[in-house]
């Protein structure tokens, strides 16, 4: 199938699928934003919308509540290295596939759970696998595989998709939890899931070459990718190159920048996990602090897809390195107020923090291309999901012996100022235009 070139003067499309013109591409992302905004909506705050009711029904203490959360993300973000490394390799459909049942099921499984450690292997193990292997962030790979050219607006579509489902579905859940038992809301929950899981892994098509397209504004065929990279790349120099693993680890630039996502990250999730706590302590009443966390979720929605979408026009190091500073000063600044101002300051944190996460994903993929995105993406991951596993039990448990939040938000807040400065070493690789290989 022959496609016309891509450039600046001629605003010529790739080539669609089908007889209705549109690119395929675009419904490999819409399937993967829906699958996105539900398995990862229900999965990542679907404990803490039960939270309340597990901890009294089951006795459990604040550092096991937050030991659940924090090792089921962390396990997740673990997963994703290897999720990375089959998606570069292999592709991301069956991952898809197997990932977004094995999440549903997972979740469903709390239905059933009758003790702490239940609770664990359904939810912190069994539904955060899948997670981590078919949804988040293999899912982003997937869009990264698809575009060139809106490369930025792909990956803040899906990026913002899985946000929002957080945010939507978390009211959702809490409220049919106190109507008809959470019980019964986590087996519905898990259903949906699985439901959703098999048409979009029916659209889901790893690569575009996997059915005789390019991706979206790379304007050549795709039987003729490598050569075809090769002559544009000498001809006008500019040429994304497509780095290994190897040679974006040997890059100041990436190094920085996963330096600065996981401590983004590590200590922002934490105060995420145990953000009704720290609520109650900061003497926000206890009815109103579900309400704040939803905020929280709905807030990032904005921020993701904003921040994503101008990295467009502006610099990644830039806006990274400005909105860690915001995060900062909101975390401290919240430490010297109480009561409701306490939660806007978290929540402007928590929400600049996540515009920042959706710059990390799209600057790896503008910066070091395709070829190895899955791969990058789960060795930044892996790292925060190490920490994910003790960080936020560790601050749920510091605040049971010491009844204080003060000393784990100071720790918090200077970790995320040397992000920060980490941020405000990444810039695009040079010489990549000079490279034959692509």
């Amino acid at each position: 199938m022959r496609v016309e070139p891509h450039d600046s003067q001629t605003a010529s499309a790739p080539a669609p699928n089908g007889r209705s013109g549109i690119f395929y591409g675009w419904w490999v992302l819409a399937a993967s934003a829906v699958l996105g905004f539900g398995a990862f909506g229900v999965v990542i705050p679907g404990y803490l919308a039960f939270s309340v009711p597990i901890r009294t029904e089951l006795e459990l203490s604040s550092g096991q509540s937050a030991f659940i959360v924090g090792a089921a993300w962390g396990i997740g973000d673990i997963t994703s290295l290897v999720a990375g490394w089959l998606a570069d390799r292999y592709g991301a459909r069956r991952l898809v596939l197997v990932g977004g049942l094995l999440c549903g099921i997972g979740f469903a499984g709390l239905a059933f759970a009758g003790s702490f450690w239940a609770i664990v292997l359904s939810y912190t193990v069994a539904a955060s696998v899948g997670r981590g292997l078919g949804i988040f962030p293999t899912l982003m790979t997937v869009a990264n595989q698809w575009f060139e050219d809106r490369k930025a607006l792909a990956l803040a579509i899906v990026n913002t998709a899985v946000t929002g489902g957080a945010a939507a579905i978390l009211p959702a859940l809490s409220y049919a939890s106190g109507e008809i038992g959470w019980r019964t809301v986590a087996l519905i929950a898990g259903g949906v899931v699985c439901a959703l899981t098999l048409p979009a892994a029916a659209i889901i098509r790893s690569r575009p070459e996997d059915i005789g397209l390019e991706p979206y504004g790379s304007g050549r065929p795709a039987r003729q990718a490598s050569r075809g990279a090769a002559r544009r790349t000498r001809a006008t120099g500019t040429a994304r190159r497509e780095y290994s693993v190897r040679q974006a680890l040997a890059t100041l630039s990436f190094c920085a920048l996963a330096l600065g996502a996981i401590l983004r990250t590590v200590p922002s999730d934490g105060v995420v996990i145990n953000q009704i706590p720290i609520l109650i302590w900061k003497g926000v009443a206890e009815t109103r602090t579900s309400t704040y966390l939803s905020i929280t979720y709905f807030a990032t929605i904005p921020a993701r897809f904003g921040m994503g979408l101008a990295a467009t026009w502006v610099s990644p190091r830039l806006m990274l390195s400005l909105a860690m500073a915001v995060v900062t000063l909101c975390t401290v600044a919240a430490l010297g107020v109480r009561g409701d101002a306490a939660a806007w300051f978290l929540i402007i944190s928590s929400a600049a923090g996540q515009g920042v996460s959706s710059l990390a994903w799209i600057t790896v993929g503008e910066y070091f291309g395709r070829r190895s995105f899955g791969t990058l993406v789960g060795l930044m991951t892996v790292f925060y999901g190490v920490s994910g596993l003790i960080v936020p039990a560790l601050a749920g448990a510091a605040f049971d012996r010491t009844g204080s939040f003060v000393p784990v938000l100071l720790v918090v807040g200077i970790l995320q100022a040397v992000s920060a400065g980490s941020f405000a070493l990444v810039k695009r690789p040079a010489a990549d235009a000079n490279d034959d290989e692509g």
